[in-house]
């Protein structure tokens, strides 16, 4: 299981360690959703005024999700993998006389033309750097979710890729270590099969 949460992670948003790190899962081999070019993730903005509120995202990144839903040419109908804060501000929301705009998961998921909405944990304060279509490097975005069918991501392995299970004692810490690996490579394999939505606010 835990080497499945390592692989997904990285699948989605890296593996967030340092790039010189021993363990780093190389970007180039397995290749974020979140990060990878725009030929495959389109790079949505929720723009916001400085300060803005928790309701006033909320209300910006549904706009954002409908209006760029054009954008997404990948298989069936996708997942919206996001945190639980951005999950908890959607439902919150409210109309003028106080009544909730979605109540339920369901209802927020049909709104915004998704199949599901599923949280995780580690895209918890992730922040994401990236080049546009353009060629400019946008650095350091606060990462609000991500809009993919899975099946547009393939991962594969050659001869090499079966999962192996190493342990041994390590007498300078006094405790045994484990270890599981496996060799493969993944990507989008589809154009524009994902939307990576981030926040984009106001300097002043």
């Amino acid at each position: 299981m835990m080497l499945d949460e390592e692989k997904a992670r990285a699948i989605l948003i890296g593996d967030g360690r340092d790039a010189d790190a021993e363990d780093k899962i190389s970007e180039q081999h397995i290749r974020p959703i979140a990060t990878d070019s725009y030929l495959f993730s389109v790079k949505v903005p929720v723009n916001v005024a400085k300060g803005a509120t928790g309701a006033t995202k909320a209300k910006e990144l549904i706009n954002a999700v409908i209006r760029s839903r054009k954008l997404y040419k990948g298989s069936g109908n996708p997942t919206f993998y996001t945190t639980e804060d951005v999950l908890t501000e959607l439902l919150l929301l409210e109309d003028n006389i106080g009544h909730k705009l979605y109540k339920s998961v369901q209802e927020l998921a049909t709104a915004l033309r998704v199949a599901d909405i599923v949280t995780c944990e580690p895209m918890e304060g992730h922040k994401i750097t990236f080049v546009t279509e353009d060629e400019v490097t946008v650095a350091n975005k606060p990462l609000i979710g991500i809009i993919v069918n899975l099946d547009d991501y393939r991962v594969g392995a050659d001869k090499g890729g079966e999962i192996n299970t190493f342990e041994d004692f390590d007498i300078d810490f006094n405790q045994y270590k484990y270890l599981i690996e496996t060799r493969c490579s993944g990507a989008l394999v589809k154009p524009f099969s994902a939307l990576s939505i981030y926040l984009e606010e106001a300097t002043a």
